[in-house]
């Protein structure tokens, strides 16, 4: 788009005054296209509202937005604690339900999906259920690796690091069930500690 874009101003460089506004019309239109797509990027990268609203209220927007763009009904059920999360774990958790997301609408021909919040005082639990097509987990990490596609181990390296574990089950047929559980308790009182 910013090469189109350079291209019309070069374009119109040469062009007499009442010529090149069209021209430069239409630089104006594709540099409001670029914009709304870089805020949408940014958006996807790390929605604002995380730290203005917290994981649950994002995730449910999230949620909404991939019910309007991906023809499939979402549900989002569970409900959040009080224990305070650790900053690095609400953007891990955004970055699961997000590629759990995409891979419904890319492959999964799903009508439905749940995603489930739960958490108390030590453990946070997503999981991201499909009614979907489904896919032999072992043959599509492996093949996944060799293509360079790295959702699931992507997926699995992040809660990795944050001492979680990511189990995922699916079959051909039956959909898919991803679920991410992390540690919280001991983070959040090394937060406390580290704040005093």
């Amino acid at each position: 788009m910013l090469a189109t874009i350079n291209f019309h101003i070069h374009a119109a460089k040469g062009l007499p005054g009442d010529i090149a506004l069209p021209v430069l019309d239409e630089c104006s239109k594709l540099l409001q296209q670029a914009g709304d797509q870089v805020r949408s990027m940014a958006l996807d990268l790390r929605p604002t509202m995380l730290d203005v609203l917290g994981l649950e209220a994002t995730v449910r927007w999230l949620a909404e937005r991939h019910q309007q763009h991906g023809g499939c009904e979402v549900q989002v059920e569970g409900r959040l604690g009080a224990t305070p999360l650790p900053p690095d774990l609400p953007i891990a958790c955004y970055r699961v339900v997000q590629e759990s997301l995409t891979n419904v609408m890319r492959h999964a021909a799903a009508q439905h999906v749940w995603i489930v919040l739960e958490q108390d005082d030590s453990v946070l639990k997503l999981v991201v259920r499909d009614d979907g097509a489904g896919f032999d987990t072992a043959r599509t990490q492996q093949q996944g690796a060799r293509r360079g596609c790295f959702g699931l181990l992507g997926m699995a390296e992040r809660v990795r690091l944050l001492g979680g574990n990511l189990d995922v089950e699916s079959e051909p047929g039956r959909g898919c069930r991803i679920q991410a559980s992390f540690p919280i308790t001991a983070r959040a009182n090394d937060l406390a500690d580290s704040a005093e």
